[in-house]
């Protein structure tokens, strides 16, 4: 089954901040094969869930450095 999420493939490019050929690279997919998911929104399930926790997994990054600053913070005082 296939699920249509439009921009998907863009949305982890921008958030990498990576070109959609870096992208096919780290997935291990064919440029054209992303390019045509970018286009026509149908990505396979199972890379949409790739691609949704690579979403994730930047965000938790980004939420654990805010934590950690926090803490040095905390532990100045």
């Amino acid at each position: 089954m296939k699920e249509k999420e439009e921009n998907l493939v863009k949305k982890v490019c921008q958030e990498y901040e990576i070109t959609q050929t870096e992208l096919a690279k780290r997935l291990d997919v064919p440029r054209g094969t992303l390019g045509r998911w970018t286009s026509d929104g149908n990505i396979p399930r199972g890379m949409s869930i790739a691609l949704h926790l690579m979403i994730e997994n930047k965000e938790l990054k980004e939420k654990l450095l805010a934590v950690k600053r926090f803490k040095e913070i905390l532990d100045k005082i």
